[in-house]
């Protein structure tokens, strides 16, 4: 039977880095193949080629056996082909309607059919589940919500090929659960799906082929019932996996770096109280809107605070604004890496010492460092920090997500930070770089930094957490000590039920 997508041999260069290395792939009618692999296997590499962003150095597509050459996106649609990017391509000053339907609009005689296109767009957002406004401007939503609706474009449009890059890394359990099922009806209706993914429980639940990348190579096909999860990260890295526990002995809140006492967010009836410890790592767990993230943005003037008190180490500090947070040694990574972590226009070392206070001591220089200087401090913290780079002088944007995230936490250690905010920190992450992202927070922490951990993630959070604090629509339900600090204690209490063991709220 001919594929319904196939590339043999395909090869993509960049200076310095060969990204993938004679590729031959192929997918076929009514099936889902996930493909997975480490932040730099080449998978984006791949999907772009799909999608007519970058041609190839070398190598062959065919489309129901048909060589094809697609030297832009508009070709790749017009050839059935429609892909769920890992980084949203909406326009935030747009609606959702137009943000879906743009450039395929509904048109009669060239004028745009508004009646028409409300009507296409509503049933598209019923069907994911979605009670979204058409004419919403697609800048106030939620991220998870931006999710949906990146979805909704791709299922816009008429396509035999569905390619999903990380579709549901801003949804949550119910989102994801209604994700999956349209996914399985697509294939039944004979779509050809492929699939990626760093959650390998996604893997195993949904796809019915797994094939893996690893450093530009395809090291691995087979029906997922022929693996286990444990082999098939061992595929991935090329290694067995280590294993990252939970630290003993870790600090507790008594000896309190951070304090936060009756702090009154905008939108939340009951106000907000914590301590963190110096060393310690705080997990904080719950649903979209359940203020958890609203709490990491308040913490970081990012967020207006009405009333209340934030103390660190028993002085109080005035944050209202980002820059008096920093000063005040806190600092905060997004969820958001594309707007708002990464420096798209600046390189790999600009964007890890923007934010480096000259007055700090750092690990290895007392004064700003000059370019040359500069230079080797981020050799000596690409090593220390695993990132995968030619050199510092890199775009950030050519890197995988996962590097991104490694320059970024960087950035953080450069800032001399006392108190660390962590919002979704291994978001689009592949487990080996998640693991060493673990590793990296725990030195933080093993360094005397305060961290919080803000993380839809309940795996996550059980690995990381000294302590877990719960929170529903703004009120804390449980806060989860030790072996209490389990997936269905996080979950439970996440949506209301009593958890068990820990304290409660």
């Amino acid at each position: 039977m001919t594929a319904m997508l196939a590339v043999e041999n395909v090869v993509q260069q960049y200076p310095g880095v060969r990204a993938l290395k004679g590729v031959s792939l192929s997918l076929d009618e009514g099936r889902i193949l996930a493909l997975v692999g480490e932040n730099g296997a080449g998978k984006s590499t791949l999907i772009r080629i799909l999608a007519g962003i970058e041609q190839p150095v070398e190598g062959t597509l065919r489309l129901r056996g048909e060589i094809r050459r697609l030297t832009n996106s508009a070709e790749s649609q017009a050839a059935g082909i429609s892909v769920v990017s890992q980084e949203f391509r909406l326009v935030p000053q747009l609606s959702i309607a137009d943000n879906i339907m743009l450039g395929h609009e509904l048109r009669t005689a060239g004028v745009v059919r508004a009646r028409g296109t409300r009507a296409r767009v509503g049933e598209l957002l019923s069907t994911l589940g979605l009670d979204l406004n058409p004419d919403r401007l697609v800048g106030s939503l939620t991220t998870g919500d931006q999710q949906m609706v990146e979805i909704a474009r791709a299922l816009s449009r008429d396509f035999e090929v569905l390619i999903m890059d990380e579709p549901t890394a801003a949804l949550n359990r119910a989102e994801i659960a209604r994700l999956h099922g349209i996914v399985r009806r697509l294939a039944a209706q004979g779509k050809t799906i492929m699939y990626v993914s760093h959650h390998l429980d996604e893997v195993f639940d949904l796809c019915d082929e797994v094939a893996v990348l690893r450093d530009g190579s395809l090291v691995h096909r087979s029906s997922t019932s022929e693996l286990d999860e444990q082999t098939l990260i061992e595929h991935m890295l090329g290694r067995k996996p280590q294993v990252f526990g939970r630290a003993d002995g870790a600090a507790t809140a008594n000896d309190a770096r951070l304090a936060v006492d009756g702090l009154c967010i905008g939108g939340f009836e009951e106000p907000f109280s914590l301590t963190v410890g110096a060393g310690e790592i705080v997990g904080l767990a719950g649903l979209a809107g359940s203020g958890r993230g609203e709490l990491t943005r308040a913490l970081f003037g990012d967020r207006a605070v009405l009333a209340g008190s934030i103390s660190i180490d028993g002085e109080t500090v005035q944050v209202r604004s980002v820059p008096t947070a920093i000063r005040a040694g806190i600092y905060m990574l997004s969820e958001d890496r594309k707007s708002e972590g990464i420096l798209p226009h600046l390189d790999v070392t600009e964007n890890m010492m923007v934010s480096r206070d000259p007055k700090s001591v750092s690990w290895w220089h007392r004064v700003a460092p000059s370019r040359h200087e500069e230079g080797d401090l981020f050799e000596e913290l690409r090593r220390e920090l695993r990132i995968r780079v030619p050199n510092g002088r890199q775009l950030i944007g050519n890197l995988s997500g996962g590097n991104q995230q490694k320059v970024l936490l960087g950035r953080a250690l450069q800032s001399g930070c006392r108190v660390l905010l962590l919002n979704e920190p291994t978001r689009g992450v592949d487990v080996g770089a998640k693991l060493e992202i673990y590793q990296l927070i725990r030195r933080l922490a093993t360094q005397g930094v305060a961290v919080i951990v803000s993380s839809s993630d309940a795996p996550e959070l059980t690995a990381i957490s000294d302590r877990c604090l719960v929170y529903l629509s703004g009120r804390q339900t449980a806060e989860l000590l030790g072996s209490d600090i389990t997936e269905d204690n996080i979950v439970g209490a996440s949506v209301g039920q009593i958890a068990v063991g820990g304290t409660h709220g």
